[in-house]
């Protein structure tokens, strides 16, 4: 589950470096309004994450929820 907190790795990384992690900072519903019919709404669920490591870290990026999904996995602590 997608929670505010919650640690995520890329899936893909180029061979030889880190995979790419990325801290959820928040979680909100958006409306996205068709130009044409204002009165056609759709609520898109999106995530905003901050990346943690490699050349954009500390940079604040915003991804809909299906596709942080198909991207990111998240991070399991060592027990």
């Amino acid at each position: 589950m997608i929670k505010k907190g919650n640690l995520f790795q890329g899936r893909a990384w180029v061979k030889g470096s880190s995979p790419l992690l990325v801290e959820v900072v928040c979680t909100y519903n958006k409306p996205d309004i068709d130009p044409e019919c204002p009165e056609s709404v759709a609520i898109v669920g999106m995530v905003e994450a901050v990346v943690l490591n490699g050349p954009d870290i500390g940079k604040t990026r915003k991804y809909r929820r299906t596709q942080f999904r198909q991207v990111f996995d998240p991070v399991k602590e060592a027990s």
